[in-house]
């Protein structure tokens, strides 16, 4: 029968798609329920996973160099600190036990000094007290003291940045509407480089007032924190590059040679202020109740919240950066992207968790 029913097919004119499916000779796996051919150059098998896997991977990959430079940036700190003599840390512990038993050592020094005539030592001891049953008080909560004007700012911001982004994703894939969404990506990105330049001026004549300790800082804080402004750095220079010669000539140029040239100064900034200001304390009752600085921290651990969410959802789409595409071309560029963006969203992450930390820590009063 087998033999039969292909020797008909043989002979038989050659068959169109369409009537083949419909031919009582047609194969049933190759015809559907609606009684249409299965193409057979696809695969009818749904795969949701893959789609799902293949849709994530851009956002999926910065995780990989991320967790790379962490690793590499621990396993270094530990190499340097193999062997280091042990005195310096039992130093730190004898000071921390001092400072747990401030209370009882300021109470015997008020004893002391309570028969003597001298008015300025028993003030002298008994503001210390004070300072340091604040300190104790303050250990279990968070004061948001000078920190509402940052705030709202720095909300204002973010919701205008994510505007911006949202109409990104819908203007994007017209052809009228595309060069409008390059535009507008361009302009916010400028508009937050700027303002947090300004931010970090204003921020380095407010935190002058309060004092500087020359402590030693966590290397791995450091190491992390260089590294990955080096990613920004050479991101925003390849974007300069690629602007900067026919700036004068096409408008996006212009504004992506400007946009790479605030990226550089920000970030060189925004180091120095981290480094400063987190070797910074406050040691004076009215600094404890103004908080200098307090609010650019804030405005600052916003913006490079923003800025994060930026480079993680709409950077990663090489079609956001026509200029250095048709510079470098689609290989060149994706490579450059592939290397440097995964740092550069590090740099923002790690900045906010940085400054969220000079947020807690840096304006508690301490005992000196």
């Amino acid at each position: 029968i087998i033999q039969k029913n292909l020797t008909a097919f043989a002979t038989d004119p050659p068959l169109f798609w369409d009537e083949f499916a419909e031919s009582p000779l047609a194969p049933a796996a190759l015809v559907s329920a609606n009684r249409t051919l299965i193409d057979p150059q696809t695969c009818g098998r749904v795969n949701i996973m893959g789609s799902i896997v293949q849709d994530s991977a851009p956002y999926l990959f910065p995780f990989i160099i991320e967790y790379s430079l962490i690793g590499a940036a621990v396993i270094y700190v530990m190499w340097r600190h193999i062997g280091r003599h042990a005195s310096y840390y039992g130093q730190r512990e004898e000071e921390n036990e001092l400072l747990i038993d401030a209370n009882v050592i300021f109470q015997k020094a008020f004893q002391r000094y309570q028969g003597e005539e001298d008015l300025e030592q028993r003030l002298e001891v008994i503001m210390s007290r004070r300072v340091v049953a604040l300190a104790q008080a303050n250990a279990g909560r968070v004061d948001c003291v000078g920190a509402s004007k940052g705030l709202f700012f720095g909300l204002l911001l973010l919701v205008g940045s994510l505007i911006c982004l949202i109409l990104f994703f819908v203007l994007v894939h017209h052809p009228q509407l595309g060069l409008l969404a390059i535009y507008l990506a361009d302009v916010s990105h400028c508009a937050l480089m700027g303002l947090s330049i300004i931010a970090i001026i204003i921020g380095f004549i407010r935190v002058q007032g309060l004092k500087f300790q020359g402590e030693e800082q966590s290397d791995l804080n450091d190491i992390l924190q260089r590294v990955s402004a080096f990613g920004l750095f050479v991101y925003a220079v390849f974007s300069i590059i690629a602007g900067a010669l026919t700036a004068l000539t096409s408008e996006p140029n212009l504004l992506v040679m400007i946009t790479g040239s605030l990226s550089v100064v920000e970030v060189v900034l925004q180091l120095l202020f981290i480094a400063d200001i987190g070797r910074r304390r406050v040691h004076l009752p009215e600094h404890d109740r103004s908080k200098p600085g307090r609010q650019i921290v804030t405005f600052l651990l916003i913006c490079n919240v923003t800025v994060w969410i930026i480079y993680t959802f709409e950077t990663q789409k090489v079609i956001a950066n026509p200029v250095q595409l048709d510079f470098y071309g689609f290989l060149a560029w994706s490579m450059v992207q592939r290397v440097t963006l995964p740092l550069c969203i590090f740099y923002r992450f790690h900045s906010a968790v940085t400054l969220a930390e000079i947020w807690k820590t840096s304006y508690k009063p301490r005992l000196d």
